[in-house]
């Protein structure tokens, strides 16, 4: 597992846990570093990794409320993000268009010209 990763927002990553199976999604929130106050408990960083999005079912009390879809987020602990393997990165929630993707390991050893820039580093 990639063990150096720092997931952001807007990253398509996947979870594996172990016997309990994998969660695949796009990082919905991440907790920003807290300070610590006096008198509190420290607080936990994580990400939530939204799963999927439905419709929210027609209803009289919730036709004007802006928020018409549901998200299914599952909620992963910085502890656990060394089981995270990021996949690709889009440019927000509203643009679907994939600014970054994870390098394929089979491909990445492949040298097509001698003097390429991707070649040097």
């Amino acid at each position: 597992m990639t063990t150096n990763y720092e997931p952001e927002v807007n990253d398509y990553v996947i979870l594996d846990q172990g016997e309990h199976g994998i969660t695949e999604g796009w990082v919905y929130f991440k907790c920003p570093i807290m300070k610590e106050k006096k008198g509190f408990n420290k607080t936990a960083r994580y990400i939530t990794i939204e799963t999927h999005v439905t419709e929210k079912p027609p209803c009289k009390y919730s036709k004007n409320l802006p928020h018409k879809k549901n998200h299914c987020l599952v909620l992963c602990y910085e502890s656990d993000w060394k089981y995270l393997k990021f996949v690709k990165r889009r440019k927000s929630q509203y643009d679907e268009t994939i600014i970054s993707e994870s390098e394929n390991t089979d491909t990445n050893t492949y040298k097509s010209q001698e003097y390429r820039d991707q070649d040097l580093y």
